[in-house]
Order: structure tokens, then C-alpha cells, then sequence
């Protein structure tokens, strides 16, 4: 059997939707004739741990865990256990995130690949890996995986779970950020062996910028776990209910006003029907319950909180309909969560223009897409759903997962 050793700075114990692109590689693998290892890096502060993950995937690869000097990792080792919603531990969109981006290039990880370098090497002596596979963000570790290969002589292939050159931290962290991003996009797009994109519309990019390798760059959009090693068991959904699940970041300039205040026009007109609107996950911004009862769905919006993530996809399963929705300020890059609905089975209200999301949607056949503006859409959708009939009524093809 090959070995694989798959470079990837996010991973369990940490948690949330930044450490699930490596685990279907980990996982999954081995049936294609690849025995994967993990370089990740050692505890760091993070906004959300689990261990539960970390110990469903524990039998499927050995994981290797490297040091690093950026500020997650220092912060852990000054003592500091509690982390704000953001990079490196520090507040989402806070002065101190935005400064260690505009300092540090292509980003803080930068600080971490000397580490991850000298311990992949030590790793690979004597021809002990094939290939390589690193997961993006961080981007810093394109270059890294590069490097490594060349010294493990063997081939690479990147998984870019995000978006470089277009993305928030190349257009708002200063004027080198996107030449930066640039140049070591087309570094690692040419030296690459494949490119895969979580993203139809960072393929289609991708491929735009850089025709002559159009033919190794690749949409990979089932990069997904539908379940832990560990089985589920059923889940029943209650026919007493009609629940729309959110499961993961809530964002308050997303779409969830509309839906809201459809939900509400649909509780008026349907009394005796349990209609419920869940959040499971995380509030950056303005709290989901505050938003709920500004557009009228106080009354019945409930809020689990972050939880682990076997417990995440029970939640899914148990919806009625899934709400998918996405930030204005990244119209193109597929919304973290997409790639666990798809596993859920359940079909999907997409509220947003996001593209990579309606182009995945519409692909897989997976349910309805309106604008985040769009309530009448939105209201109609839903009210066919609760009367049985239209796309939300039916669960996602089997093909899709």
C-alpha cells in the first residue's frame, strides 16, 4: 500500500467546519490503495474543541504533530485557554486579527512551516512517503508542501478549501496581500501535481488564470464525511413539527431575516402546526435569537449552541429543511457547512446569491435557492414543504451523497 502524508494545520481536537476538508482523505483513502498520515500542529488556542472527532478518526491515520511560532500556538503556551471567534484566537474581524494578517504574509501560519518542514523531512527519510496532500487555508503551507516534496522527492497535490486571491484576506489586509496571493497561486497551481476546489466557482477561476493547467485543476465537491466511524443510529424526525435547522456559523448579514419572517407568516396561518426555526452553532455578529425576534420568529427560534460534531449531523438529520445561507462579503467560496448538509440527506433552502453554493445546489439536485432578500420566494418555498409538495419536500438523490 502507498502512503500518503496529508499536511493539515486545522485537525482534530480543534473543531468546527475549518478541521473536516482532511478527515474524507484520512478516512477514505486506504480503500484506493493509500495509507494516509497527518502532519498537523501541536495544541494551539481555538475557538472550539472535539475530542470526540479526534477520537472517531484516530484509527485511520497516524497523526504527527508539529511546533509553530504563530500566535494560536504562543498563545496556547502562555496559558491561555479561551478563545473569541476569529484567527489565531483573537476576535473575528478584531484589530489584533486584522494586524497579525497585515504583518504576517501570506498569513500567521507563515510562522509555523519551519516547524512543519524540518519534522516532514525527519518524517519522510528513507522514501517513507509516495505523495503528499496539503489542505488550504492556510495558504502559507502551499509553499511548504512544495518545498517538502521536492526534498521527499516525490509528487504533491493541494486541496484549496477556500479562496486566495479573492478572498477577504488578500483584498482587506493591505496592498501586498493580493500580489502576495498571486504569486504563490501560480507558484503552487504550476507545481502541483492536481489542485482541488471545494468551490465550482475557484475552479472555474482557477482555471481562467492559469489554461495551461486547466486539466489538473479540479472541482472536488463531495470533500466530505457523511458520518463518523462511529454510527449515528436513526434519527426520527417528529411529524408534529415543521423545523428549519441552521447548523454552523451564524453571520448576521446573511439571509436569515427573510426566512424568519416567512417562518412567522406560516406560523400565523398554520396554528396548530409546531413550525420551529433551530440554530445549532455559533453567532458572529448580532446573536441568531436577537435577529429571530427583530423579523418576528421569536416565539419559536431556539438556539442548541456550538456542539460536537457527531451531534451536529444528528441535527441535520432530524430537519425538516436545512438553511443554508453565506456572507455578502464572500459571494463565491462555498459556505463550510454545504458539504455536511449534502451528508445529512435532508434538502437545503439556500438564502443567499452565493454562487458556489447555487452551482452546487442545482448540480446535485439538492433543493431551492432564492436571495437573501427574496421573502415571498422564501415563503412560498417553505409553505410547500409544510404542505408536502415541491423540492423541499423531497429528500437529496442519493447520488448527491
Amino acid at each position: 500500500m502507498k502512503r500518503l502524508l496529508i499536511i493539515a494545520y486545522y485537525y482534530p481536537p480543534l473543531g468546527m467546519g475549518g478541521v473536516k476538508e482532511p478527515l474524507p482523505y484520512v478516512k477514505y483513502m486506504a480503500d484506493y490503495g493509500w495509507r494516509p498520515e497527518v502532519l498537523t500542529v501541536k495544541p494551539i488556542l481555538y475557538y472550539a474543541y472535539d475530542s470526540e472527532l479526534e477520537r472517531d478518526f484516530a484509527k485511520f491515520a497516524e497523526v504527527r504533530r508539529a511546533g509553530s511560532l504563530d500566535p494560536a500556538r504562543l498563545l496556547w503556551l502562555a496559558g491561555v485557554r479561551r478563545a473569541g471567534f476569529g484567527s489565531g484566537g483573537f476576535r473575528h474581524g478584531g484589530v489584533l486579527s486584522r494586524l497579525q494578517h497585515v504583518l504576517l504574509k501570506p498569513d500567521p501560519k507563515v510562522l509555523s512551516v519551519p516547524f512543519f518542514y524540518a519534522h516532514g523531512r525527519r518524517l519522510g527519510r528513507g522514501g517513507r512517503y509516495d505523495a503528499l496532500l496539503v489542505i488550504a487555508p492556510p495558504f502559507s503551507h502551499l509553499r511548504l508542501a512544495d518545498r517538502l516534496a521536492r526534498s521527499l522527492n516525490v509528487p504533491w497535490a493541494a486541496y484549496l478549501a477556500d479562496r486566495w486571491v479573492d478572498g477577504w484576506v488578500a483584498k482587506t489586509t493591505g496592498p501586498l496581500a493580493r500580489p502576495v496571493a498571486l504569486r504563490g497561486e501560480a507558484r503552487a497551481v504550476e507545481r502541483a501535481r492536481a489542485v482541488l476546489c471545494a468551490s465550482p466557482v475557484e475552479t472555474e477561476d482557477l482555471r481562467k488564470r492559469y489554461p495551461a493547467a486547466a486539466r489538473k485543476i479540479v472541482w472536488a465537491p463531495l470533500s466530505y464525511d457523511p458520518e463518523p466511524d462511529t454510527d449515528i443510529g436513526p434519527v426520527e424526525r417528529d411529524p408534529s413539527r415543521f423545523l428549519v435547522s441552521m447548523v454552523g456559523t451564524h453571520r448576521d448579514d446573511e439571509g436569515l431575516p427573510a426566512v424568519c419572517r416567512a417562518l412567522a407568516r406560516l406560523a400565523g396561518q398554520n396554528p396548530a402546526r409546531g413550525i420551529a426555526l433551530r440554530h445549532v452553532g455559533t453567532s458572529v455578529g448580532r446573536p441568531f435569537l436577537d435577529v429571530a425576534r427583530e423579523n418576528g420568529a421569536g416565539a419559536f427560534a431556539e438556539v442548541f449552541g456550538q456542539v460536537p460534531y457527531r451531534e451536529s449531523l444528528r441535527q441535520q438529520r432530524s430537519a425538516d429543511v436545512l438553511l443554508l445561507t453565506a456572507a455578502r462579503d464572500n459571494p463565491h467560496g462555498l459556505p463550510g457547512r454545504t458539504s455536511d448538509y449534502i451528508g445529512a440527506g435532508r434538502p437545503i433552502l439556500l438564502v443567499s446569491a452565493n454562487r458556489a453554493a447555487r452551482m452546487t445546489l442545482k448540480r446535485f439536485g439538492l433543493g431551492v435557492a432564492h436571495d437573501d432578500d427574496d421573502e415571498e420566494g422564501v415563503y412560498r418555498s417553505l409553505k410547500d414543504a409544510l404542505e408536502g409538495r415541491g423540492p423541499l419536500s423531497r429528500p437529496v438523490p442519493e447520488a448527491a451523497r
